[in-house]
């Protein structure tokens, strides 16, 4: 793939809009939610061929997964977006920094004293990105028309825990949509439908790796997906996903679908038949 790169930014208010350059128009909208253990790490590709990833998960080994999605030339992203400084989002970006060409990075600004942490502010001082603050609303376009963006929802700078200060992204392609909420808790879902945040989405991507602390029913029927992603490590020993949680989303009718019994989980929306497709590598 061609590398990408920024092209400008327009100010509308409050809005940071990034628009990348336009190219040929496909049909094919591709999101794979990696198998990394007990973590979050999600790739995105537009049928533009712009390359996303949101979180590296709990060591190195989305770097083996993101090799086997690129072809082996390709060593560039056009956005990486860390969700929050937790480890088990943090670490594998540090390794995505230090082996690709990134383009743009997405985060909160929310600093935790860990080593991990220290080797992200590292490597991202060494890597010769756009740095962008999270903060709402900012959208990033990749198409003539809004149809095809990556909304920033919700990004809050304090809280009493880090998984809080998780930035909620939203990519919509076409009629399908896709809602990334970090590991925000229930305090966060209520904010989130006080404030009346458009959360409604297709595809959701369980809070927390399926924590009883998340998905309450009222967050739940907002977002109203049919499909659902637990991304969560087997035999972890949290005890994720929750009985309670996957009873919700059973009792709504959503096809569930779990990394750590379905292994990489791709879904595959092509636009110009309306369909969605589900395969794993």
């Amino acid at each position: 793939m061609k590398k990408v790169g920024y092209l400008g930014i327009i100010g509308l208010a409050l809005a940071n809009i990034v628009i990348w350059p336009y190219v040929v128009e496909g049909s094919n909208l591709r999101v794979t939610f990696f198998d990394v253990g007990q973590g979050d790490a999600i790739f995105i590709q537009t049928p533009q061929g712009h390359q996303m990833l949101i979180d590296g998960g709990p060591d190195q080994k989305v770097v083996e997964k993101v090799a086997k999605v690129l072809p082996f030339w390709d060593k560039s992203l056009d956005l990486v977006v860390l969700t929050h400084a937790d480890a088990d989002h943090i670490t594998g970006l540090v390794s995505v920094l230090e082996q690709y060409d990134v383009g743009n990075v997405l985060w909160t600004g929310v600093e935790k004293e860990t080593n991990i942490f220290a080797a992200w502010e590292q490597e991202l001082a060494q890597e010769r990105a756009n740095i962008w603050i999270a903060d709402i609303p900012q959208t990033i376009l990749w198409s003539k028309d809004r149809s095809a963006r990556f909304d920033v929802v919700y990004a809050a700078k304090e809280a009493k825990e880090i998984n809080d200060t998780s930035v909620i992204t939203k990519l919509v392609f076409g009629e399908t949509s896709f809602l990334f909420p970090g590991d925000i808790s229930k305090n966060v879902e209520q904010r989130l439908l006080q404030e009346k945040l458009a959360i409604d989405a297709d595809i959701l991507k369980i809070p927390h790796h399926g924590s009883k602390s998340s998905s309450s029913e009222a967050f739940l029927a907002a977002v109203s997906p049919y499909m659902a992603v637990i991304q969560v490590g087997g035999q972890n020993s949290y005890g994720h996903p929750a009985f309670e949680v996957l009873e919700r989303l059973f009792a709504m009718g959503t096809t569930t679908l779990r990394t750590d019994q379905n292994g990489d989980i791709v879904i595959e929306y092509d636009s110009s038949k309306g369909r969605t497709n589900i395969s794993n590598y």
